[in-house]
């Protein structure tokens, strides 16, 4: 007999009922509610439990430990994550273009887009704040189907290489107006928006996110406007971006379009993995890739990258499936032995380079080069072009003549 498992969100009480297949072997409760909900993390599901948010067959439970069996009613609400404070930090920020409606920023390696656990300061946000004269404001991360929630359970943190709109209600974060409130999201007004005056809790107008180790483009919204214009730009796919990475080997044929579903690796709760097309698991994704440049040797490549969806970890994910990880990514297979077996091929002198290589690069090797959108005012079409990081551009060419 299926189990029927009910989640109720605490923060907004919108239902939703999931079959699941009948508990096989000895689950907890923890366990269990974790592998049906995986973007919510097992220690906030722990005290839910422990708050007295779930009940099991009609009974309250506080017991993470409880062994579900097959045939239970389940009927869980999730803690919402605790508001997380931003402050404005003078941080440094490479800014392509700015005006009264929005900024595009060239990210670096080291900064994570917004605050999360593990990342409480020097944030693209704390930098924005800073930048645009802002208060201190308290960061709303979202209910727990959101991306924004993700960062929270340690995922967008540490990687999240694409933006993911779809998966995040496009645009990955949205604000609250107060009515009357004020008229921006990181300037162009008085005061910020706000849920109410004496408790201000907004998202910044993050459009889209790169990951911390992911390099490039970004375009934030600063009013109202150029929020939900460029929200239904990355909709509708009329916003153009393309990414450049290094890969381990060469993908063949030179280009092409990987269709494979995204959805998270139930053995890893970090880590995304590839499913087949349109199955019921993940997500559909597809990304298109070119071959610009054969290197190492032909042991690694040059390869641009243009997205159909915007899944999370999309083009790690879609690179591996290929067989072809990118080169520096210790999560999906592209550093340590791997790169070593690949790049060194069993000769000393490239094992010692290819060591230093990777330690040095210490990120996946992957830049959002290009990006570009329909001004949300004026429309006229704004393209940006960004030149690939230093750490990237050093490794790109160790590959063409060290390990050639």
């Amino acid at each position: 007999m299926p189990m029927k498992f009910t989640i109720l969100s605490a923060l907004q009480a919108q239902q939703f009922v999931i079959d699941t297949a009948a508990a096989s072997g000895k689950v907890r409760l923890d366990a269990y509610l974790a592998s049906q909900m995986p973007q919510t993390s097992r220690a906030r599901l722990q005290a839910s439990i422990k708050e007295g948010l779930v009940e099991v067959n009609g009974r309250l439970l506080t017991k993470a430990s409880y062994v579900v069996r097959p045939g239970d009613v389940v009927l869980c609400r999730v803690l919402p994550p605790p508001p997380l404070e931003a402050s404005a930090e003078a941080l440094p920020l490479d800014i392509v273009f700015e005006d009264d409606h929005v900024i595009v920023v060239n990210k670096s390696a080291d900064m994570v887009m917004h605050p999360s656990p593990g990342h409480y300061t020097g944030t693209m946000v704390n930098a924005l704040l800073h930048h645009c004269g802002l208060p201190p404001l308290q960061v709303d991360p979202g209910d727990s189907s959101t991306a924004a929630d993700r960062s929270f359970d340690d995922l967008s943190s540490s990687t999240e290489d694409e933006d993911d709109p779809e998966e995040d209600g496009e645009g990955g974060t949205t604000t609250e107006r107060k009515p009357g409130g004020g008229g921006g999201l990181l300037g162009g007004a008085t005061t910020p928006l706000a849920v109410n005056a004496s408790n201000p809790v907004i998202r910044p107008g993050i459009v889209h996110r790169l990951d911390k180790g992911t390099t490039g483009l970004v375009v934030i919204a600063k009013t109202d406007v150029a929020h939900a214009s460029l929200s239904s730009q990355f909709k509708d796919r009329t916003a153009g971006r393309t990414y450049q990475s290094i890969t381990l080997g060469v993908p063949r044929p030179a280009a092409g379009r990987v269709a494979a579903n995204v959805g998270r690796d139930f053995r890893d709760r970090k880590k995304m993995a590839a499913f087949e097309y349109a199955c019921t698991r993940g997500k559909t994704a597809a990304s298109h890739y070119e071959v610009l440049e054969a290197v190492a040797g032909g042991r690694a490549a040059l390869v641009e990258w243009k997205l159909e969806t915007g899944r999370t970890h999309q083009i790690r994910v879609h690179a591996k499936y290929l067989g072809h990880p990118l080169l520096g990514d210790e999560l999906y297979g592209g550093a340590g032995g791997s790169a070593v077996s690949v790049l060194g091929a069993g000769k000393a002198p490239r094992i010692a380079v290819t060591h230093s290589l990777v330690k040095a690069l210490a990120r996946p090797a992957l830049h959002a080069k290009t990006l570009e959108f329909d001004h949300p005012t004026t429309g006229q079409r704004l393209q940006f072009d960004s030149e690939l990081p230093e750490d990237f551009a050093i490794t790109l060419e160790v590959l063409r003549t060290e390990l050639a």
